[in-house]
């Protein structure tokens, strides 16, 4: 499992190499898909891509002064899809959830406001 920020880089790295062919990419391209809560710098740039690398998620073919050509492997393209399909099963999830819980609140108000008007129109309270 990848941490927050190596994960969004090789969505990065995914999105940019789409065709699956190795691209050029500069350093800074690369950094602008960090939120500003985990920004990076050049030197954990460098860290991240090397682990991708040495776990078999990207291929880089060399960098140079912050220029780099690289491409996704099938590891990486498939670790990438995969928590993108989790992502989005999670949200469909939430939904559920949410629709049932307002659904079932909806029924228990009215089944509550039912009974109160039953019991005042025959005079019970």
């Amino acid at each position: 499992m990848l941490d927050k920020r190596t994960h969004l880089l090789l969505s990065r790295i995914a999105f940019l190499c789409a065709d699956g062919s190795y691209k050029i990419v500069e350093e800074r391209d690369l950094l602008a898909c960090f939120p500003v809560k985990l920004r990076t710098d050049g030197e954990g740039l460098v860290h991240m891509l090397n682990f991708l690398r040495e776990h078999g998620y990207i291929d880089v073919k060399y960098a140079e002064e912050g220029v780099y050509c690289l491409s996704p492997l099938p590891e990486g393209r498939m670790y990438d899809e995969r928590m993108r399909r989790e992502r989005t099963e999670s949200r469909k999830r939430r939904l559920y959830l949410f629709a049932f819980t307002l659904l079932g609140a909806f029924t228990g108000a009215f089944a509550g406001a039912y009974l109160a008007a039953v019991l005042a129109l025959s005079g019970g309270a």
